[in-house]
């Protein structure tokens, strides 16, 4: 039978009838203690001090580093405090933050993950300063490791030496694993000599094994059945901290109750790599009820006594039990679409409280009555709570009632884009008369998405549905009479702008950074300018007395055969700028030499045809230059000819 567990996959299912729950529970019991002896398990690393915070992280969010709302790209530095008020008056308690940082750009020029997190507004140093600004507000950071980059830009050390020094530097709390269950173990040496209780996070669930140096694991779309399932690594180690994620789906309230049940967290994902998939109104009021009463009882839930399935109340209603020091907690799911009302629950004599309606609850007949919403949870509870937290709760128990249920991508708009400037086809460039009203762009499906946010609010997995493959579009767009460049713009223009004008960008971060004492390499006069980001560009063409080429103008052109080749084949800036108000981004066109290889993960390279378009997420200009990606410039032709 402790095989059959062992099998069994995550969460460990429950059986259908009530009756068996007790002899289920009793091989739950057996299975655990079997799996610790045969493991020789030692749980010397949750009793240390050190480490002692990741038991009481609960509510954790991954933070896009591009998300306008974090970072100030004007100024260059971060928007910590604003942020955090942010979330908590909508989600309650912050207790941890991953810090996304290179993938969905990663991969666009041979920058590798590390060089991203020290291209960050005010690189390092500003970085540290946004994690020391994190942890007065109370919350622990986790830095990412994407394992998968190797076909960029080598280190002259291993990774793990790499991530150490990083996480120092950063006085970081933890690294999260992207694409791991498990990190190896010259990692987790180098993470203790860099720092004590730095945690490691898996994405997937950590092996039995290495539950004693992993204290954190996210259950990302984890298949709960209709009877509540048991999490693995939660009931072998009740101090590891589980972490229920489910990035695409839009009704988060089966996750919500899945942790409930399991004592575990829960982590706020919206920014999906630039794609926004928020959680409703609804579902963030029912997690800032449920981050109250989990905060609230946290020792409960790490230390106490855990029996899962206790009862089964009423149909559909399923409750577990939570005892330490003379008290009982009851965490209760309905897991129908209907009202449950008048639900009896077991309850000692004297006093009750369902901590989500805020009630105090009358003991009758070793009983209380609870209401339970469609699809929602309670808890009762017979320790001593306070007036004012039953007032709070109770206030946001009434907002239940009127919130949104809504959630999903928001509106992309052009927020950036150059005025026409009118004149005439100058040396080097192409004319196009004819005008065009609409056309057919191809770009990888993406996590980031294309022209709006990727969006599957009924996908049940992580992955969204035919990922990778090259999709088409129609787009309406209309192109005027126009002239540009048949070129992109070459070191030598560049140069010659510099020299005549003094232009210095206001963040000179990679600015030119191929350049040596303020020229190009020798022999590379013609070829692509890189290492310029779109302000750059911009600044370019108005002294030429143009614009940034737009996407449709480059399309067009290409396709008509009016382009030339360059020397060296880089991508090339479009105009205009896109942004939902928490993503920023721009379309690149033309493809380039380089290309990273080894994963699908990387961002888009090699040559490409006119249609393709690869979606470019914008943050600063430190980070958005970039050692493949030039532009173009255009006018718009006066009376309709060139």
């Amino acid at each position: 039978m402790a095989a059959d567990l062992e099998a069994s996959g995550d969460p460990i299912p429950a059986p259908a009838d009530p009756a068996a729950w007790p002899a289920w529970r009793e091989r739950l019991a057996a299975w655990r203690e079997e799996a610790r002896r045969r493991r020789a398990y030692d749980p010397a690393p949750y009793l240390s001090p050190d480490f002692a915070w990741a038991a009481d992280c609960v509510t954790t969010h991954k933070i896009l580093l591009w998300d306008e709302r974090f970072h100030d790209r004007d100024r260059g530095g971060y928007r910590v405090d604003a942020y955090v008020d942010g979330f908590e008056r909508r989600f309650g308690v912050l207790d941890g933050a991953i810090l996304w940082h290179a993938y969905p750009n990663l991969g666009f020029d041979r920058r590798n993950q590390f060089d991203f997190y020290r291209r960050m507004p005010g690189g390092l140093d500003g970085l540290r300063e946004a994690v020391d600004r994190l942890h007065r507000r109370g919350v622990r950071v986790l830095l990412d490791y994407n394992p998968w980059d190797r076909g960029s830009r080598r280190e002259d050390r291993p990774d793990h030496e790499v991530l150490a020094g990083l996480v120092a530097a950063l006085d970081a709390d933890g690294l999260y694993l992207d694409t791991m269950a498990e990190a190896t173990a010259d990692l987790r040496a180098a993470l203790d000599a860099a720092k004590p209780g730095v945690v490691l996070e898996s994405q997937f669930t950590a092996p039995l094994d290495r539950i004693g140096d992993h204290h954190m694991s996210w259950a990302e779309a984890f298949p709960d059945t209709a009877v509540p399932g048991v999490l693995r690594n939660a009931w072998c180690e009740r101090r590891h901290m589980t972490h229920v994620v489910r990035r695409w789906m839009g009704d988060r309230r089966g996750d919500l109750q899945l942790a409930w049940m399991n004592g575990a967290g829960v982590t706020v994902w919206e920014n999906v790599f630039g794609s926004w998939n928020g959680w409703s109104d609804r579902d963030a009021l029912w997690l800032r009820l449920w981050s109250a009463v989990r905060h609230r009882r946290a020792r409960r839930f790490a230390r106490g006594d855990w029996t899962p399935l206790a009862a089964s109340p009423a149909d559909g209603v399923f409750g577990s039990t939570w005892e330490a020091e003379g008290s009982r907690l009851w965490t209760l799911v309905n897991r129908d679409d209907a009202w449950k009302r008048g639900v009896a629950v077991p309850a000692a004599d004297g006093e009750a409280c369902e901590l989500f309606s805020g009630r105090r609850l009358a003991v009758r007949d070793g009983h209380v009555r609870v209401d339970l919403p469609p699809r929602g949870m309670a808890a009762v509870d017979d320790a001593r709570v306070d007036d004012g937290f039953l007032r709070s709760q109770a206030k946001l128990w009434r907002a239940l009632a009127g919130a949104s249920d809504e959630s999903g991508p928001r509106p992309v708009r052009v927020v950036r884009s150059d005025p026409p400037v009118r004149g005439a086809a100058s040396a080097g460039m192409a004319a196009r008369r004819g005008a065009r009203r609409g056309r057919t762009s191809a770009m990888r499906r993406r996590e980031c998405g294309g022209y709006g946010s990727a969006h599957a609010p009924d996908c049940p997995d992580r992955a969204l549905p035919g990922l990778h493959e090259t999709v088409t579009l129609e787009v309406p767009a209309a192109t005027a009479p126009f002239a540009i460049d048949r070129r992109s713009v070459t070191n030598a223009a560049f140069l010659a702008f510099l020299e005549r004008t003094g232009y210095r960008p206001r963040h000179a971060m990679a600015f030119l950074e191929d350049w040596r004492d303020g020229r190009p390499p020798d022999g590379r006069l013609d070829d692509p300018v890189t290492w310029v980001d779109l302000g750059d560009a911009r600044a370019y063409a108005a002294w030429r007395g143009g614009r940034l080429a737009t996407e449709a103008e480059w399309q067009a052109a290409a396709e008509e055969g009016l382009l030339d080749d360059d020397p060296v084949r880089v991508w090339n800036w479009t105009d205009p700028v896109f942004g939902d108000g928490r993503t920023r981004f721009c379309m690149l066109k033309g493809g380039s030499a380089f290309q990273a290889a080894g994963s699908d993960w990387y961002a888009d390279g090699g040559p490409r045809e006119p249609a393709f378009a690869a979606k470019h997420l914008l943050l600063w200009p430190g980070l958005d230059r970039c050692g493949t990606v030039g532009f173009r410039t255009a006018v718009d032709l006066e009376g309709g000819g060139g």
